[in-house]
């Protein structure tokens, strides 16, 4: 794992950051401010097709890239994706 230091240099949470992945969305929302994945199952056809239909083409990823960059250029602010709270959901203590 890398440190924290090192994580906030890569991601540091308040630049708009889109995440494309060629899977599932789940997991990035604690990375970026919006996500390119897939978010269904059961497309056929072409890989290719199938990628484009999904949203996976360059003029896509660039068109939403702005439109991210725009919508917090309205908003006036860019939420810091690491500063919200962990908490620890275990209950049970001592193994018990």
């Amino acid at each position: 794992a890398q440190t924290e230091e090192y994580q906030k240099s890569v991601l540091p949470g308040n630049v708009p950051t889109l995440s494309v992945e060629a899977s599932a969305v789940y997991g990035w929302h604690r990375f970026s401010h919006a996500q390119i994945g897939m978010t269904r199952f059961g497309l056929s056809g072409s890989g290719k097709d199938v990628f484009a239909a999904f949203g996976f083409t360059a003029d896509n990823v660039v068109s939403k890239g702005k439109e991210l960059v725009e919508f917090y250029k309205k908003v006036g602010s860019v939420p810091d994706l690491s500063c919200r709270p962990i908490f620890d959901n275990v209950m049970v203590k001592d193994g018990h």
